[in-house]
């Protein structure tokens, strides 16, 4: 895919950048509504509260995580993005009973995700051109990035230098600075090493950076990128409350 086709499909989802009113939705629909005081405990108690079999608990846990679990999928397979969502969320309640809470339950969702991504480009003999082409898919796909920032000239840098990554990159880069992970969480998530995790956020900062110098001048827009690069490619995904 070429550069600007993929400037042209980022640009026309920077348009769209509101739609996670519908995800919402879609997670609303999913399980039992959560009243407010579900919604705000954390994790452990509401993991511990559907384990027990709270559904108002779990309505919740899907809720605080539909959005982002979506969006895992949306940067590969968008079109398959939905389904496997759904059926995350589905894994996760079968196998509710397994998890002892030996990771955060982030960590665990995020590890089910993942499974269902390698069954889903296993089954549709997709796997060996996933490792060929970037997370953004090829030009006949449409993706949903409605919670992808890409309305200033850094960011649209910074995608970009990302679609440069290989796949294994861009899964730690995503959990790191969007999901706010720490290198243990991922770490779990992969079923890798921390040191493994850390090496491969460190290259892909490497590749972030070069990918940068390559598409820019000298010149303000460079100097604010690789001067802040951590923070711009955080700020590709809304913080709550922002």
């Amino acid at each position: 895919m070429t550069s600007g086709s993929l400037a042209t499909r980022l640009e026309r989802r920077a348009a769209h950048a509101n739609n996670s009113t519908a995800e919402s939705s879609r997670a609303a629909a999913y399980v039992t509504l959560a009243p407010v005081g579900a919604v705000q405990a954390d994790d452990p108690t509401l993991v511990a509260a559907w384990q027990a079999g709270n559904a108002e608990a779990g309505g919740a846990l899907v809720q605080r995580y539909y959005p982002n679990v979506r969006r895992f999928f949306d940067v590969k397979v968008p079109r398959a993005a939905e389904d496997l969502t759904q059926k995350t969320f589905l894994a996760v309640q079968e196998n509710l009973g397994k998890f002892r809470g030996e990771a955060t339950f982030k960590s665990y969702l995020f590890g089910i995700a993942r499974n269902q991504l390698l069954r889903h480009l296993r089954s549709s003999a997709r796997a060996q051109a996933f490792e060929r082409k970037v997370a953004f898919g090829g030009t006949s796909q449409r993706t949903s990035l409605s919670m992808i920032v890409a309305n200033r000239q850094e960011h649209h840098l910074i995608l970009l230098a990302y679609a440069k990554l290989n796949p294994d990159q861009q899964i730690a880069v995503e959990l790191f600075y969007w999901e706010d992970m720490s290198t243990s969480e991922i770490a779990a998530v992969l079923e890798i090493p921390v040191s493994t995790v850390t090496t491969r956020l460190s290259r892909a900062r490497g590749v972030l950076h070069d990918k940068i110098v390559e598409l820019t001048q000298p010149g303000a827009v460079r100097d604010r990128l690789l001067g802040q690069l951590d923070a711009w490619t955080r700020s590709l995904v809304p913080r709550p409350g922002s």
